[in-house]
Parts: C-alpha cells; sequence; structure tokens
C-alpha cells in the first residue's frame, strides 16, 4: 500500500509550512533567551531540527521528480528514520524543560509561550514524518533499494528480435 502522491506532496507542503513556523518561534525564542543563564540546549536542539528538515525535504520531494537517478530508497529510509527520532527527542527534551507555565505576563511570557507553540509544532511535524517514515519502509520491503523514482521501470533485460526471413522460392 502506498500513499497517493497527492496526499504525499501535502504531507511535504504541511511539513515545509509547520518547519518555516517552528523555525520563526524558535528562532525568536534563542534570540530572547540568550545570554541568560537558564537557556538550554533543547530549544538549540529544536532549532537545529528545524534547519536539518529544509535539505531532508529537498531530497525526499524534489529529487524524485528533478534528478530520479540520485534517488534511493535506502537513503530516505535512513533520513525518515534520524528525522523522525531528531522530532521526537527534541520535542520531548523542549516539553520536558518548558512545563507547564504559570506566566503572569511580560516578556518572558511571550518567549516562553512561543517556545511551547514550537513544541507543539514539532510534535506535528514528528507525527507527519512518522506517517512518512512508516510508507517509505513499506515501499522499501516491496520495491527494494531503488523505491519509488525507479519501481515504474519495467524489465531492463534486452529482447533479441530476429529480422524476417524472406520467403525462398
Amino acid at each position: 500500500m502506498e500513499l497517493p502522491p497527492i496526499v504525499t506532496i501535502g504531507l511535504y507542503g504541511a511539513i515545509a509550512l509547520f518547519n518555516i513556523i517552528s523555525l520563526g518561534l524558535l528562532a525568536y525564542a534563542v534570540n530572547s533567551w540568550r545570554g541568560y543563564s537558564f537557556f538550554s540546549s533543547s530549544v538549540n536542539f529544536m532549532l537545529f531540527n528545524t534547519i536539518w528538515t529544509f535539505p531532508v525535504l529537498v531530497y525526499l520531494a524534489v529529487v524524485p521528480r528533478v534528478a530520479a537517478a540520485l534517488y534511493l530508497s535506502v537513503v530516505a529510509l535512513g533520513l525518515l528514520a534520524i528525522t523522525t527520532i531528531f522530532w521526537f527527542a527534541g520535542s520531548i527534551a523542549l516539553a520536558d524543560y518548558l512545563g507547564v507555565s504559570d506566566c503572569d505576563g511580560g516578556d518572558f511570557c511571550s518567549v516562553y509561550k512561543a517556545s511551547q507553540a514550537a513544541t507543539a509544532f514539532g510534535f506535528f511535524i514528528w507525527i507527519m514524518f512518522t506517517v512518512l517514515l512508516a510508507f517509505e519502509a513499506l515501499r522499501f520491503f516491496k520495491h527494494g533499494i531503488k523505491g519509488r523514482a525507479n519501481a515504474d521501470v519495467s524489465g531492463t533485460q534486452m529482447t533479441s528480435q530476429t529480422e524476417p526471413q524472406a520467403a525462398v522460392v
């Protein structure tokens, strides 16, 4: 079973959109909390996740359509697995670090809420990558290393064609 191409493209688009939103929220948090002693490395790791996701999306969404010979489903499967683990670990770490806030307002509260929103977007991105990983794993076991880019190619064996022989009179 494979995802329809429109669903796959929709997932890539949603991941890209949520990733851009998460990038903005995390960049705001990193910029605002820089210099404070309580600043956590989990915010930096989530920022890394957003930056890491852009090349992964390019490989998954653009390379099969533009340069199909460069696309290998084993590489896509590895990238999806690593990215899924990164987003899960980063979202859990940031959620644990932030906890549940009881903000009373002020500048700190807005940065804190932006970080919580980035955490929520991180979990959404993780769910979408998990879905893509599951279907890519199914595709990998069905088609092998070449995967979707070369899955439509029918046999590559050469067939011998003989010339029609002239009628012997």
